[in-house]
C-alpha cells in the first residue's frame, strides 16, 4: 500500500505543469519518509521469531525486509547515476577551458602582430611593407591603403572582442566545472552511505531469510510426518510454506539463500543427527527415544488420570525424506542434505531437521482426534503440565511437542 500510494504522488508531481525545484525537493523528501517507513518495517521484522511465528507474521517480515533491499538498491544505483553524471560534466568543462585556452593563445598572437603592423609599419599580410605603402603618394595605391587600414583596424577589434567573450566563458565553464566536481565528491560520498546502507540490509535480510527457511525447513517435514495421519492438516502447512517459499525465492532473498549456501557448502558444516532405529522403542503405542521413554510414559499416564487421553505419533525414519529430496532437489550430496528447501521444487526439507527423526517430538492427539487449536482439552493439559516432563511446545502447531521446542 505505501508503495502504491508513494507511486501515484510522484506521478502527479512528474506531470503537474508546474514541477520546478520545489516539487524535486518535495519528491525527495517523500522517498527519504518512504524510505524511513521500510527502515522501521525492517527493524520490526528482524525482531520476529521465524522459528516461533504464524504465517502471516513470517510473510510480513519477509516482504518488509526485501522492500527495504529493493529501496536501497534502487537509491544506490541513483546516487551513482548521479556521481556519472557530474563526473560527465566535469569532463566537458574541462576540455572546453581547453579549447578556451587554445584559441585566446592563438587570438592572442594575432593581436599583437595586428598590433605590430599597425602602429609600427613591419611588414603585413603577402609580406608588403606597410610603411612605405602607408607614404606612397601614388594614388592607385589610396583604395589600398585605405582598405588595408580598416581591415587591421576591424580585425583587431573583433579580436579583443572574441577574447573578451571567451574570458567570461571561460569563469563560467570555471564554476561550472569546480560546481560538479563538487557535486561529483559529494555524490560518492553518498553513494558510499548509500553501500553501507545497502549492506546493513542485505545483512538483515539475509538473517531472516536463514530464519524463514530454517521454519520452512521444519514446517515441511512437519507436514510429511502428517501426511498419512491428517491430510488436510498438512496440505495447510504446504500451501502456507510454499507462499514463504516463494518470497524466500524472490530476486534478493535469492541471492542471499544462495550466498548462505555456498558458505554452507564451503564450511562442510554438520549435519543434524538423526535417531539410530535400535535406539526407538514404543511406549503407549508412540515411538520415540529410550531416553525420553520413561518421562513420557509418566506424562500420558498422569493426564490419563486427570482424564486427559494422549496419544500421538513420534519418531519418523529419515529414509523416506531422503527420497523425497532425491525426487525434488537432486540426487547429489549436496542437494540431498545441504540445498535450501526453497531451492526445491516442489519445496522439501532437508533430512535431519526435524524433532521426530531424532525421536525426540510427538505430535499429540487427544481422545484419537489431532489437536489444532489452543482450546483443545489435550492442549490445554499440555500446556499446563508438560513443562514438568521437559516437553515444550511450538506455538505454530500446537500439536508439535518436543524436548527442545523445535
Amino acid at each position: 500500500m505505501l508503495a502504491i500510494v508513494f507511486g501515484a504522488v510522484v506521478l502527479v508531481l512528474l506531470t503537474s505543469p508546474a514541477f520546478a525545484q520545489e516539487d524535486v525537493e518535495q519528491l525527495e523528501e517523500l522517498k527519504a519518509e518512504r524510505e524511513r517507513i521500510q527502515a522501521e518495517q525492517a527493524a520490526q521484522a528482524l525482531l520476529l521469531d521465524a522459528s516461533q511465528a504464524d504465517f502471516d507474521d513470517v510473510a510480513a517480515a519477509l516482504d518488509a525486509i526485501n522492500g527495504l533491499v529493493d529501496l536501497q538498491e534502487s537509491r544506490l544505483a541513483d546516487a551513482e547515476q548521479a556521481v556519472a553524471s557530474a563526473e560527465a560534466l566535469v569532463t566537458q568543462a574541462e576540455l572546453r577551458e581547453a579549447e578556451i585556452l587554445l584559441e585566446l593563445t592563438e587570438l592572442r598572437s594575432n593581436v599583437g602582430d595586428l598590433a605590430i603592423a599597425s602602429f609600427t609599419g613591419e611588414a603585413g599580410a603577402n609580406g608588403q611593407d606597410l610603411t612605405a605603402l602607408l607614404l606612397s603618394n601614388d594614388p592607385s595605391q589610396a583604395a589600398r591603403r585605405r582598405s588595408l587600414v580598416e581591415f587591421q583596424t576591424g580585425s583587431l577589434a573583433d579580436s579583443i572582442d572574441r577574447i573578451r567573450a571567451l574570458q567570461a566563458e571561460a569563469s563560467l565553464v570555471s564554476e561550472r566545472r569546480r560546481a560538479a566536481a563538487d557535486a561529483a565528491q559529494a555524490g560518492r560520498i553518498e553513494a558510499e552511505r548509500r553501500r553501507g546502507e545497502l549492506a546493513d540490509a542485505q545483512a538483515a535480510q539475509l538473517e531472516i531469510v536463514q530464519a524463514a527457511e530454517a521454519r520452512l525447513e521444519h514446517r515441511l517435514a512437519e507436514a510429511a510426518f502428517l501426511e498419512e495421519r491428517d491430510a488436510e492438516a498438512a496440505a495447510e502447512i504446504r500451501k502456507q510454506e510454499e507462499a514463504i517459499a516463494r518470497r524466500i525465492r524472490a530476486e534478493a532473498a535469492r541471492k542471499a539463500a544462495e550466498e548462505a549456501a555456498r558458505r554452507a557448502a564451503e564450511q562442510a558444516a554438520t549435519r543434524p543427527p538423526v535417531a539410530d532405529a535400535d535406539d526407538i522403542v514404543s511406549v503407549r503405542g508412540i515411538q520415540v527415544h529410550e531416553s525420553i521413554a520413561s518421562t513420557v510414559d509418566q506424562m500420558i499416564g498422569d493426564a490419563l488420570s486427570d482424564g486427559v487421553t494422549l496419544g500421538g505419533w513420534g519418531y519418523r525414519s529419515n529414509v523416506k525424506q531422503i527420497e523425497l529430496r532425491q525426487a525434488h532437489c537432486g540426487t547429489s550430496d549436496y542437494a540431498v542434505w545441504d540445498m535450501p528447501a526453497s531451492a526445491c521444487r516442489p519445496p522439501t526439507a532437508r533430512p535431519g531437521q526435524s524433532m521426530h527423526e531424532r525421536g525426540l517430538a510427538i505430535d499429540f492427539t487427544y481422545n484419537g482426534g489431532s489437536i489444532t487449536t489452543r482450546s483443545n482439552p489435550g492442549f490445554v493439559w499440555l500446556s499446563e503440565n508438560a513443562s514438568r516432563y521437559g516437553f515444550v511446545n511450538l506455538p505454530s502447531e500446537p500439536w508439535h511437542w518436543s524436548t527442545n521446542g523445535n
